[in-house]
């Protein structure tokens, strides 16, 4: 019963032993150990820590389960730090069965700060093992202190502070963007402060391998660097689509805003012209502005390149255009580059170039519409008529008879014709030898015989006809004086002729006989004087000659109605009765 007893107590002493050599960790000489790399880690709050470890076990034994713990394994198994939920998504395991046994934490918070111990389970029934040293996590929140708000210009202090106590005269060092700077004291300063000393800022502790977060430095500032680019480059043609860009540096970012000449003419970034026109030509420039200041682009000139418009002729001198004087006619255009060639139509024919036509002794020949056609590389344009109205004086005056040829015994009317402009105002009559005019207007009824010419004026001038003659004018009153006288005559042979014949009828038939003894070829004296074939032009004259005794030598007073009365003419056609 003793012997039992003994050997129990041996056997329990002797397990004891075993459980106080794997707790301390020192390797057994079968092989049991884990060896953290780092004994303590001070880590920033919010930071990612790896805790990296190796550890070794006899031949033969296959690890079974292998996890963190922050308890010291007494009797029972420890707890696994992958299920306590404070650290559940946080921590991760990144070890493996074999011998390593390195763990991640991210994240990391205050409440972390402890000693974390990695334990192992072998196949074997006392195959347990738990590393006694473990790691010591401490965390602080060291940290850059910056401005919450910089300006630029500012003297600006950038303070490395830590929530734990440190050595009693720590080593600093900065870092901005990565790269280390020259300061070793807790403050960085930055007098005056620019927009290039923006950026990532961190502290650290020399020789504790502590470093607080990244902090970024935000420095505000005006627009600088302001300027404005064209899309698409080189030639702009009216109709295309054209974007203007601006670009500006500032903090906070720019508003834009686009000027024209004086005038605004829109916001943003980019100012598009979808179909840009010759009115769009001018200098633009880009405001830039933010709440600390704000800036102008240099001037971005806009040349709109597009054909001749616009077209207009213009006369000079102006007012009205008399013959004779210079004329210039001048074609004004709107096109870009400028109007090349200019080209003068009077109709549809072609009748000078350049940009000035001129008409050095402009003459009635010259009135007509005129255009003018400009171009240039990109087009061209015909300019509206200008209507060219040259005033003149009267010019080829000539008078003009009716009836035409042989005028005597019949009325005449004289009509005078002038090409002028404005048209002939007035027309004058004269008859040559006169000094005084015998008419006006446009045709004259010439009374009596003679040489007539017109006189045609207007506001410019005068011009005379050359002269016409008119032979002989008898005017109706002359007409029946001698139809009467005529008519008159012959009735008085009638009556004598028919006197002679009664008495012939009375007389005996020794008058019939001496009758037949007369010559047969002889024409009867009765008859004689009424055969119009046996009278001559002169006895005719004779016979008007006659009927007036006293008549004026003058056979145009002698005929006129106005100069004869009554009993001149009852005398006229007596006398021609008693003659016969």
């Amino acid at each position: 019963m003793q012997a039992d007893l003994l050997i129990s107590l041996r056997m329990s002493l002797t397990v004891s032993l075993l459980v106080l050599l794997f707790i301390s960790g020192v390797v057994a000489q079968n092989g049991w150990g884990v060896d953290y790399k780092d004994k303590s880690i001070c880590a920033l709050k919010g930071s990612t820590v790896t805790m990296r470890c190796t550890y070794t076990y006899p031949r033969g034994r296959v690890v079974l389960r292998a996890f963190w713990t922050k308890q010291w394994g007494q009797a029972s198994e420890p707890p696994d730090l992958l299920d306590d939920p404070d650290y559940r998504g946080r921590v991760q395991y990144l070890g493996d069965k074999q011998h390593d046994c390195t763990l991640r934490l991210r994240n990391v918070r205050e409440t972390d700060q402890s000693k974390y111990y990695f334990r192992f389970t072998t196949d074997h029934h006392e195959g347990k093992y738990q590393g006694a040293s473990g790691v010591d996590l401490s965390v602080t929140d060291l940290r850059v202190e910056v401005p919450e708000r910089v300006i630029e210009g500012d003297e600006v202090t950038l303070t490395c502070k830590t929530s734990s106590s440190v050595s009693d005269r720590p080593t600093f060092t900065w870092y901005r963007n990565g790269s280390s700077l020259s300061s070793s004291t807790d403050q960085l300063h930055l007098q005056p402060v620019s927009r290039k000393d923006a950026g990532r800022y961190r502290c650290a502790v020399l020789d504790q391998n502590l470093r607080s977060p990244e902090v970024t430095l935000n420095v505000r500032y005006p627009p600088k660097s302001v300027s404005v680019s064209i899309s698409p480059s080189g030639v702009i043609l009216e109709g295309s689509s054209v974007t203007l860009t601006c670009s500006s540096d500032g903090n906070p970012p720019v508003e834009y805003n686009w000027i024209k000449g004086t005038s605004s003419v829109g916001k943003g970034k980019t100012y598009t012209k979808k179909k840009i026109s010759s009115v769009d030509s001018g200098e633009y420039k880009c405001r830039s502005s933010n709440e600390h200041g704000e800036k102008l682009s240099e001037a971005l000139t806009l040349n709109v390149l597009y054909p001749p418009k616009s077209i207009s002729v213009s006369i000079s001198p102006s007012g009205e255009i008399v013959e004779g004087r210079s004329v210039n006619l001048t074609c004004r255009s709107d096109a870009n580059p400028p109007v090349q060639n200019y080209t003068w139509f009077k109709g549809t024919s072609s009748v000078g170039k350049g940009e000035t036509y001129t008409m050095k002794k402009i003459s009635s020949v010259d009135s007509g519409e005129y255009k003018c056609r400009s171009s240039n590389e990109h087009g061209e344009k015909l300019s509206e008529a200008l209507t060219l109205n040259v005033l003149y004086p009267p010019k080829s005056v000539s008078v003009s008879i009716s009836p035409s040829g042989e005028t005597e015994g019949s009325s005449v009317n004289l009509t005078c014709s002038s090409d002028a402009n404005p048209p002939v105002q007035n027309y004058t009559w004269f008859k040559e030898g006169g000094s005084s005019p015998v008419g006006s207007g446009h045709s004259y009824r010439a009374p009596q015989r003679g040489s007539y010419y017109c006189e045609a004026q207007n506001e410019h001038g005068s011009q005379k006809s050359a002269a016409v003659t008119v032979k002989g004018v008898w005017n109706s009153a002359l007409y029946a004086v001698i139809g009467v006288t005529a008519g008159c005559g012959f009735l008085s042979v009638i009556i004598a002729v028919f006197c002679v014949r009664r008495k012939r009828r009375g007389s005996s038939a020794d008058d019939k006989n001496q009758t037949q003894s007369v010559d047969p070829n002889a024409k009867e004296d009765t008859y004689t004087p009424l055969d119009p074939m046996s009278r001559s032009s002169d006895d005719l004259y004779n016979t008007l000659a006659n009927v007036d005794p006293n008549a004026k030598d003058d056979i145009n007073t002698a005929l006129d109605p106005v100069s004869r009365s009554s009993d001149d003419v009852y005398n006229t056609l007596a006398t021609v009765r008693n003659k016969h």
